[in-house]
C-alpha cells in the first residue's frame, strides 16, 4: 500500500494546455486557461496510467528483479519520486519529469507480480481486478461530480483510517492468517475509495494555481493504483492462485 493523502481557473485570456507549464500560454497566448483544472487532472492521471504501463514492461525486460532486494530499491525509488513531485510540482519541467517518472516506477515496482501471474496462466485475475477497479473508479467519479454532499471534511478521519490500516498491515505480516489478510485488503479497498470521492471533489473546489493539477492528479492516481493493488491481493486470495479455475 502506498498513498501521500494527508476550482475552475478562468480569465480573459486562454490557451492550449502546455502540461510542462500548466497554466502558461504557449501556443496562444490569447486562449490561455482553456483547459480547466478538472481537464487536466483527468489528462494528467491517464499518462500517468500510461507510464505505468510502460513500466511493466520495462519491468519485465529485467529491471526489476526479486533478487538483491530489487523490489525494496523500486519502492523506496517511489517513495522519493512522490516526495519530490509535491515540492516541485509548481516547477515548469522538473515537475512534470519528477511526475511522470513516478508512474513508470510504479509500474516497474508491480511489474514480478503482474507478470509472475500472467507467466502461471492467472492472468485473468489480473484481468478482473483490473475491470473491478475501473468499474469502481467510474462510480465514484460519477458520484463526486454529481452529488450535493460536501466531503471535504472526512480528510481527517480517513488520515487516521489510513494509519489504523498500516498498523494493521504489520501486524498481518505476522499474523498468518487468510482471512485477517482478506478482512486487511477490504478494510483497504473502502478506505482508498473513499480517499478518492475525496480527491475527486477537490478538484472542483481547489484553485487553478501552478502546481495544483500534478498534485492531484498523483493524489487520485494513487487512489488507484492502491485500490487496484488491494483488489488484486484479494482476488488471489479468495482465488487460491487460479486453481480452481484451471
Amino acid at each position: 500500500m502506498f498513498n501521500m493523502n494527508g476550482g475552475t481557473g478562468g480569465g480573459s485570456n486562454r490557451s492550449l494546455y502546455n502540461p510542462f507549464g500548466e497554466t502558461r500560454g504557449w501556443a496562444n497566448p490569447t486562449m490561455q486557461g482553456a483547459i480547466s483544472l478538472p481537464e487536466k487532472v483527468m489528462g494528467l492521471t491517464c499518462l500517468l496510467v500510461l507510464c505505468a504501463l510502460g513500466g511493466i514492461l520495462l519491468g519485465g525486460a529485467g529491471l526489476n528483479t526479486t533478487a538483491a532486494g530489487g523490489g525494496i530499491l523500486w519502492f523506496i525509488a517511489m517513495i522519493v519520486l512522490v516526495m519530490a513531485t509535491q515540492a516541485l510540482a509548481a516547477r515548469p519541467g522538473i515537475g512534470m519529469v519528477l511526475f511522470l517518472a513516478f508512474g513508470v516506477v510504479t509500474g516497474i515496482a508491480v511489474s514480478p507480480l503482474i507478470l509472475g501471474l500472467q507467466a502461471g496462466g492467472y492472468q485473468y485475475i489480473v484481468y478482473e481486478a483490473v475491470a473491478a477497479t475501473v468499474a469502481t473508479t467510474g462510480g465514484i467519479t460519477l458520484y463526486a461530480r454529481t452529488t450535493s454532499r460536501d466531503f471535504s471534511r472526512i480528510g481527517g478521519w480517513l488520515f487516521a483510517a489510513l494509519i489504523g490500516v498500516v498498523v494493521a498491515m504489520v501486524i498481518g505480516l505476522f499474523v498468518q492468517s487468510t482471512a485477517f489478510q482478506i478482512f486487511i485488503s477490504a478494510a483497504a479497498c473502502v478506505l482508498f475509495s473513499l480517499f478518492l470521492l475525496y480527491d475527486i471533489q477537490r478538484v472542483t473546489t481547489t484553485g487553478n494555481a501552478p502546481g495544483s493539477a500534478i498534485r492531484i492528479a498523483l493524489k487520485i492516481y494513487l487512489d488507484v493504483f492502491n485500490l487496484f493493488l488491494n483488489l488484486l491481493m484479494i482476488l488471489m486470495m479468495t482465488q487460491g492462485g487460479g486453481s480452481s479455475r484451471r
